[in-house]
């Protein structure tokens, strides 16, 4: 991939609107988005209109936008944890390359064939965690590499369920099933 990397987002809640669509927003002359799906329309028109995608490239959901051909370089699948792994597949046998939302799938099975489809189509998944480069763990980084704390040899990063994530996001909200969604240990 030369140039401008173009890209398909896939999901336009937290992470795939307020996060990384505001991310490519920093870097416009390495990467654009130019196509978007989501099921709920009022978020595919706001960011339809935030990022001047037409509305033949807006779509009704990441399986409608994975029929199509191939419109990018790269998607970006941020859609709901138990979507990942049957939305990556094609869209890895599309050609796309992949950015991941975590977790890849709670069902080691479905992680394996995944890896397998990737290889068989030599394309990239990445798995985005995204606390790995928040302001708190790239000074914690810069701190051990300073060696101004001496030698480390053990660290230990628990991040705590504030009372309103946990009521907001586990009790009422979308992972509030672990039937139809995976494991709160797998989402931090």
């Amino acid at each position: 991939m030369g140039g401008k990397i173009t890209i398909a987002l896939a999901g336009l809640g937290s992470r795939g609107k307020d996060t990384y669509a505001q991310a490519v927003k920093k870097f416009p002359e390495k990467m654009e988005i130019v196509a978007i799906a989501d099921i709920d329309p009022d978020k595919v028109k706001e960011v339809a209109e935030e990022f001047h995608i037409p509305q033949e490239r807006c779509f009704v959901s990441a399986e409608d936008l994975i029929a199509q051909d191939k419109l990018a370089d790269v998607m970006f699948i941020t859609t709901q944890d138990q979507q990942h792994v049957r939305q990556a597949i094609p869209a890895l046998r599309k050609g796309y390359h992949l950015l991941l939302e975590k977790p890849i799938s709670p069902d080691l099975d479905e992680c394996r064939e995944l890896v397998k489809v990737a290889k068989e189509c030599d394309r990239q998944v990445i798995v985005c965690h995204v606390l790995r480069y928040t302001p708190i763990y790239s000074k914690v980084k810069e701190v051990i590499d300073s060696g101004v704390a001496g030698d480390i040899v053990s660290v230990m990063s628990i991040e705590n369920v504030g009372y309103w994530h946990q009521a907001h996001s586990f009790v009422r909200g979308n992972w509030r099933n672990s039937n139809t969604t995976s494991p709160m240990i797998l989402l931090m």
